[in-house]
């Protein structure tokens, strides 16, 4: 199965998604920090959703899935 390249999918027009409904540990502050992330990145205006995909996409790929 190969896998397109993170760009290329969320610089679609119209991307199909799916939902990834996850609990994490709320002492990581993940939310914060992704948020802090994307405002000083000047990020803030894409979606939550595609700032996750694109780490969890890296972090996959390094491990080589």
């Amino acid at each position: 199965m190969e896998i397109p390249e993170t760009a290329v999918v969320l610089n679609q027009r119209i991307i199909a998604r799916e939902s990834l409904d996850s609990s994490v540990p709320a002492a990581l502050k993940l939310k914060k920090r992704t948020k802090r992330f994307a405002l000083d990145n000047e990020l803030d205006h894409l979606p939550m959703g595609d700032i996750v995909s694109v780490a969890l996409d890296e972090w996959l790929t390094a491990r080589g899935f």
